[in-house]
């Protein structure tokens, strides 16, 4: 029973959870919170368990197709009901549960319809964790619209004074690059089948469409496509239009600053924390084994759009007066770095990118809450409008401060082995674009200092929102149950960067795996 359930259970016990707490009464805020933040929790152990499993190689216990489910749903079209776990998926669902309980957890003060809150909270986790375990295109392209609708009403009901414009953006830009994707799946399906030879039916399942279908008796594989390159360059373009505005990357990027600078803190570091990951998530998974050729022929583009990401992204950070805002663009550089990794085609550079996107959700995510922290205590987010909090605020200070090095990647934390990795790749395939995402350093220590230095250090305001808070003797520090909420990122954060060694242990077979389709010539 548990070989057969596991995988679905760990996508829908949170949608569940969501139509549970729609049917409690709506007046009753502390029992739908504690019912939407216990289903949470028993999904994030769920998946820790799940992923204990995998990673002790007891799969055994439960039969060797554990981690693999598929269920027959419209066979004559290449439709089933298939999932699939492995060492990248694994990081990312662990990664996703896990925000769902803290960003829950955040979320208690929220007081405006708080049943339809948790409810879509629940539902994007679901979403998003779909994406990670759907291995039929089509469910992979189901899962994918799944995120939006919650999103968008998360976005669009609670978020602040621009939220309906944020929102409406967010769905034009995802909704074009979507419907790219599915015109680009329905064709990768018919090309399959007009070049895998007579016989071979019409299918969107990833490994026949990878590896072919294997014959059980003989092993050998059949129904094996092959695209031109040209095909597989169009193929290519359909479906990154969807992967790199999720991302995003410069020039598809303007979505991302207005709906992170709306969205409440709590749904702003669900959406970066993990359904950003959803975007670089898709170039791994589905396009470098999917057309091989053409992800190499066009590397140099996805490299120069993340470069360019990176720096200029890093440069807006400088810049910008709203805390959220600097987050935001911070955030489009550090997934740069991801996507730059990723096109190095090595083992160093694409077990670091992994890597990097745990490390980026944990980090972000801690960032985004305790600047939210602020906001409710103090009514802005204007940088100018902060200053000299860190002797009114010190635990608060003192857990910004972690976030920010973090960011930094201080080494010793956890995004340094990440960023490492990734940088240790690039160097090894391109030494140009190895220097250039080197040198995001320098913008990147300035803006985080200055974000960090800015709300706690330097004067305190004497006038404006926080200095009427400040007169008022109203600024309080953080609670424990804040705190507690952010616990479990401060210990990832001091875990990963001291034992880095576990997480590429569980990547380092996956990665291989992935990276093969590109063929030996690749592999470094």
């Amino acid at each position: 029973m548990f070989q057969a359930l596991i995988l679905s259970a760990i996508i829908f016990l949170p949608l569940v959870g969501g139509i549970a707490v729609l049917l409690l009464p709506k007046d009753q805020h502390t029992a739908i919170r504690w019912t939407a933040l216990g289903v949470a929790l028993i999904n994030l152990l769920l998946t820790l368990a799940t992923t204990l499993v995998y990673s002790s190689k007891a799969v055994g216990l439960f039969g060797t197709s554990s981690f693999k489910e598929e269920l027959p749903w419209i066979p004559s079209i290449g439709i089933n009901y298939t999932l699939n776990l492995d060492g990248i998926s694994a990081l990312l669902v662990v990664l996703t549960a896990l925000l769902a309980v803290v960003c829950i957890g955040a979320s208690f003060g929220v007081q405006k319809k708080v049943k339809n809150y948790m409810a879509f909270m629940l539902l994007l986790e679901s979403g998003i964790i779909g994406v990670f375990l759907a291995s039929n295109l089509f469910l992979f392209y189901i899962f994918w619209e799944v995120m939006l609708i919650p999103a968008y009403f998360l976005l669009g009901s609670w978020g602040s004074e621009r939220r309906i414009y944020a929102a409406f953006k967010f769905v034009l830009y995802t909704s074009v690059g979507s419907l790219l994707m599915l015109a680009g799946i329905i064709a990768l399906g018919y090309f399959h089948q007009q070049t895998a030879g007579a016989g071979c039916s019409y299918t969107l399942d990833l490994g026949a469409l990878t590896n072919g279908v294997i014959n059980p008796n003989s092993g050998i594989a059949t129904c094996r496509s092959n695209l031109s390159v040209v095909t597989q360059t169009w193929l290519l373009l359909a479906f990154a239009a969807a992967f790199v505005v999720k991302v995003p990357l410069v020039p598809f990027h303007s979505w991302l600053p207005d709906a992170y600078s709306e969205a409440p803190a709590p749904v702003t570091a669900m959406l970066a924390g993990a359904m950003s990951k959803a975007g670089a998530y898709g170039l791994l998974r589905l396009c470098i084994p999917l057309f091989p050729q053409a992800i190499h022929n066009l590397a140099p583009l996805f490299n120069t759009l993340a470069v360019i990401s990176i720096l200029y992204c890093a440069v807006l950070a400088l810049v910008q007066t709203d805390v959220k805002r600097l987050l935001g663009y911070s955030s489009i550089s550090h997934l740069g770095v991801i996507v730059l990794g990723m096109f190095a085609f090595n083992t160093q550079g694409v077990e670091g990118s992994v890597l990097q996107m745990v490390n980026h959700g944990i980090t972000t995510g801690a960032l985004f809450l305790t600047a939210g922290f602020l906001e409710e205590r103090t009514g802005t987010r204007r940088l100018s409008d902060f200053g000299g909090l860190a002797v009114r605020i010190p635990v608060l200070a003192t857990v910004m401060f972690i976030a920010a090095l973090s960011s930094l990647g201080l080494p010793g934390l956890n995004s340094f082995a990440g960023e490492f990795l990734v940088l240790l790749g690039v160097f090894r395939s391109n030494v140009t674009l190895g220097v250039l995402g080197t040198i995001v350093v320098v913008p990147a220590a300035w803006y985080m200092l200055r974000f960090f230095q800015g709300i706690m250090h330097n004067q305190l305001p004497k006038s404006g929102p926080v200095g009427g808070v400040i007169r008022k003797d109203a600024l309080r520090d953080m609670s424990i149950n804040e705190f507690l909420i952010l616990l479990p990122l401060l210990v990832l954060i001091f875990y990963i960067g001291l034992h880095p060694a576990l997480l590429t242990f569980l990547l380092h077979s996956s990665v291989l795996n992935t990276m093969q389709s590109l063929g030996n010539a690749f592999l470094q």
